[in-house]
């Protein structure tokens, strides 16, 4: 099983968890000649001080722990919670080309598990958290929608959390922004759990 990160690797060590596309563009050099730039421990305090990365936060109770999940367990528990929040537009899409990339991203299991827990989430779905489908669908977009409500759903969270987990995944253009009432975050952040939960049950200690 693929390991996460530890706290002190997340507030000390960018190198070891900076997604490929965030790296400062005038340093590619150094990936090239320095293969081994995510070890180096000076590699860690430049990358500090170029991305302007504070260490003194703390962790958003009960969703912190997402920055923590390895990459692959982050990326999929995004991306499922962003195929939910388009879920009744998923569930009445028509269009066969639409439809096979909807397919392409989330498998025919995964489809059809989406369409049959749906209404079984969290009860009615508050106005406005269903969305209308990305004119782009692909992993990368579910997982900007995801990333997008996660971030909302930890309510008041110290920027230098947020920015870190922003960099480990792929630079998003398009990142939807989520503006959710006080009274809506228990229920935000319930959907969150259970999404992790059912996605990788074996990384959710990291959000305790």
């Amino acid at each position: 099983m693929a390991v996460g990160l530890t706290p002190y690797q997340l507030r000390f060590c960018p190198a070891s968890y900076l997604h490929e596309e965030h790296f400062p563009a005038s340093w590619r050099w150094l990936q090239a000649s320095v293969p081994e730039w995510r070890t180096l421990p000076a590699c860690n305090q430049a990358l500090l001080d170029e991305l302007a990365l504070a260490i003194d936060y703390e962790l958003p109770a009960q969703l912190g722990g997402l920055a923590l999940f390895p990459a692959e367990a982050l990326a999929s528990v995004l991306r499922q919670l962003g195929a939910v929040l388009h879920g009744e537009a998923i569930r009445h899409c028509l269009q066969a080309p639409v439809l096979r990339q909807i397919i392409a991203v989330l498998g025919e299991e995964g489809h059809r598990s989406l369409l049959a827990r749906l209404d079984l989430l969290i009860g009615p779905w508050p106005a406005g958290w269903q969305q209308p489908l990305p004119a782009t669908l692909d992993s990368a977009s579910l997982e900007a929608a995801g990333l997008g409500f996660w971030l909302a759903a930890a309510g008041a969270a110290h920027p230098a959390w947020a920015r870190r987990l922003v960099l480990r995944l792929p630079v998003s253009p398009q990142r939807p922004g989520w503006s959710l009432a006080d009274a809506e975050l228990p229920l935000a952040r319930a959907l969150c759990l259970k999404i992790a939960k059912q996605v990788t049950p074996q990384c959710c200690h990291l959000l305790k």
